[in-house]
């Protein structure tokens, strides 16, 4: 009987071609690359942010939103905020509640009045630290979910929230919000910033960083493979980790130093929605 063939390893290949210390454009790499984008809107939600204003952050599929909250919630000083980051939006409103009593850590109970009232002293016990909540995927929470975060925002005390609200969504988001049920909560924020797909310079800034953060430091991508790989990308990062991904591995598979235009037009064809972004 035939003894069964080990998969090729493709980070043993990296390191012998390109001498890679890791996968270029996979998880293992979570520096945030500093873009002209990236770098203005993580000041704006820094400003913003200080001043304890509630808004939206929506774009595209693919363009870092996620990271770039991530980002600022990382950052954020220890000693003044409470970074609060909820990412499953498939929850009642209900359910909702809960979840934002065990990231305050405190009693979940099974009656929404109760559940209500341990968040609000929560605020309150949190003293001189200003919780700063961000929903990600946003334009997937229910009507009801949506609601319940606006009555929450609602301070007992004064007209300013207990909190700073971050409703993070894709292009949805925005017509979402803008329909008559949603105009109560609507009326509570008081910015809006659209995050567009990168340009080609910022593209390839980001691939020559995730390149060197993996030390690979000579671009394995010849001219042409290059230009192409960034215009099916189209402005959105994530994109550029899958389609080089993608490349190097079939050059890898090859043995080959250079990856071609063929290896990134066969990343393309192992993705046939790209035609409708």
């Amino acid at each position: 009987m035939t003894a069964p063939i080990d998969p090729p390893d493709p980070l043993s290949a990296f390191k012998t071609l390109w001498g890679a210390s890791q996968a270029p454009f996979t998880e293992s790499v979570t520096q945030p690359y500093a873009s002209k984008t990236f770098s203005q809107f993580s000041r704006q939600l820094q400003q913003l942010v200080a001043v304890r204003a509630c808004g939206l952050v929506h774009g595209p599929n693919g363009v870092g939103k996620t990271l770039l909250v991530q980002h600022l919630l990382a950052t954020l000083p220890e000693k003044r905020f409470k970074p609060l980051l909820l990412s499953h939006s498939s929850v009642t409103a209900s359910d909702l509640l809960r979840l934002l009593c065990v990231a305050l850590e405190c009693p979940v109970r099974m009656k929404r009045s109760d559940n209500v009232s341990q968040l609000h002293r929560a605020w309150q016990q949190l003293d001189r630290l200003w919780p700063v909540l961000v929903l990600d995927e946003a334009q997937d929470y229910s009507a009801s979910a949506l609601e319940e975060v606006r009555l929450l925002s609602c301070s007992p005390r004064n007209t300013q929230p207990p909190f700073s609200l971050i409703l993070v969504g894709d292009d949805q988001l925005l017509p979402r919000l803008q329909m008559g049920i949603n105009a109560p909560l609507l009326g509570r924020l008081s910015f809006c910033l659209h995050v567009p797909p990168w340009t080609l310079e910022d593209l390839q800034g980001y691939l020559q960083a995730r390149l060197e953060a993996a030390s690979i430091h000579t671009m394995p991508f010849e001219e042409s493979a290059l230009r192409l790989l960034l215009q099916a990308a189209n402005g959105r990062p994530r994109l550029v980790n899958h389609l080089a991904q993608r490349a190097l591995e079939a050059a890898a598979a090859e043995s080959l130093r250079s990856v071609a235009a063929t290896h990134v037009q066969n990343a393309i064809e192992l993705m046939p929605w790209l035609a409708k972004l």
